[in-house]
């Protein structure tokens, strides 16, 4: 259960890492 929860997180922070570059790189119109 613990190794489920850390690739969870992981894969938040994919996510937030992914909004984040698309966003700097000049999509930030595409909003969730």
């Amino acid at each position: 259960d613990t190794w489920r929860h850390i690739g969870h997180l992981v894969e938040t922070i994919e996510a937030t890492e992914c909004a984040n570059y698309f966003a700097n790189a000049g999509y930030a119109s595409v909003k969730t």
